[in-house]
């Protein structure tokens, strides 16, 4: 009987240690099993990751590219045309083109279409203050629900100038600083028309009352002209009291159909429209802050390569027939 118990006992103790072994030996299985299947889901992140790196790379050396080509193009209108408006090529969207693996869109836009918040910084006292007034006009007219801006271009001038004097109507860091968080003025020129948001007065404007004026305003690093042939209604309504809706898209009906080829075509349509003098025009809207011409060009493109949706926003000032620089350039991902 005892030899029984004991061959009962060694028995039990053998088919204890097998099942323990069979546990250990799944157990290692199992865990074998989850590593494998970490590193083969994170060497997948890491090729997808790769790959969408090396997407990223070639889409941003095409649009390197394609400003390269708008650059050429920028100087071929300019030996060709003396003029600039929206029937030339350069206006024109650029559909789809399909290259190796991708495809590159986009368009050219003239900033010189739109109201330069820099112009307040004019030396000449005159068309400072017709850009001055021009803001105010501007504001006014594209944010009615608001109180009148008379006195914000004041506010404008001690934000772009490089000294802390203030204006008449105008504020400095010292108010900004009471602010929270506070900051304080620029002291320089804008670089990005989101800016105007910072200014006093302007703190409380909405995502869509902004977005209504910035399509017509630009922040260009110097003094620009109005080209009368790209201006939109709200710019050229933004010139005077005087120059209705009405007879805004009278002009832009006009130029349609026969785009200035000098400023004075302008003036004529003018005195044609209100019955004018000459004198009495020129004093409202000086000679020097319009032209059929312009140096400053925004292209907007989108290059798509494999899963990356590359957007490009690149600011040309356009010298000569020669020469066109870079001045700003934004790159984000759709």
């Amino acid at each position: 009987m005892l030899m029984h118990s004991l061959e009962t006992s060694s028995q039990l103790q053998a088919k204890s240690q097998k099942g323990f072994a069979l546990l250990t030996v799944l157990l290692v299985v199992a865990l074998v099993s989850m590593v494998s299947s970490q590193l083969l889901y994170d060497q997948q992140v890491h090729i997808q990751r790769s790959t969408y790196m090396i997407h990223q790379a070639h889409s941003v050396s095409v649009a390197f590219g394609f400003e390269g080509w708008v650059k050429k193009g920028l100087e071929a209108d300019l030996k060709n045309n003396k003029t600039d408006h929206l029937n030339e090529q350069w206006a024109q969207p650029l559909m789809p083109v399909a290259f190796a693996d991708g495809m590159v869109s986009g368009q050219l836009f003239d900033l010189q279409s739109k109201l330069n918040l820099n112009n307040v910084l004019e030396a000449d006292k005159q068309q400072r203050e017709f850009w001055k007034k021009m803001v105010e006009r501007y504001l006014t007219q594209n944010l009615q629900e608001q109180n009148s801006f008379i006195g914000f271009s004041d506010v404008l001038l001690d934000w772009v100038d490089s000294d802390d004097e203030t204006q008449d109507l105008g504020v400095e860091s010292e108010t900004y600083l009471l602010n929270q968080p506070a900051y304080r003025a620029a002291n320089q020129k804008m670089v990005v028309v989101s800016e105007i948001k910072n200014l006093q007065g302007m703190e409380k404007l909405n995502t869509v009352e902004f977005q209504k004026i910035e399509q017509s305003l630009a922040a260009l690093p110097a003094v620009t002209t109005i080209n009368i042939n790209t201006a939109d209604v709200a710019v050229l309504m933004a010139m005077t009291d005087w120059l209705t809706e009405d007879i805004a898209k009278q002009w832009l009906k006009q130029r349609k159909a026969q785009p200035a080829e000098e400023v004075a075509t302008f003036y004529g349509f003018l005195g044609e429209q209100t019955g004018f003098m000459p004198e009495e025009i020129l004093k409202d809207l000086p000679l020097q802050v319009l032209d059929v011409k312009s140096s400053y060009f925004l292209l907007q493109a989108q290059v798509d390569y494999g899963d990356v949706k590359q957007i490009v926003s690149s600011i040309f000032n356009r010298k000569s027939e020669n020469e066109v620089t870079l001045v700003q350039r934004w790159l984000s991902v759709g």
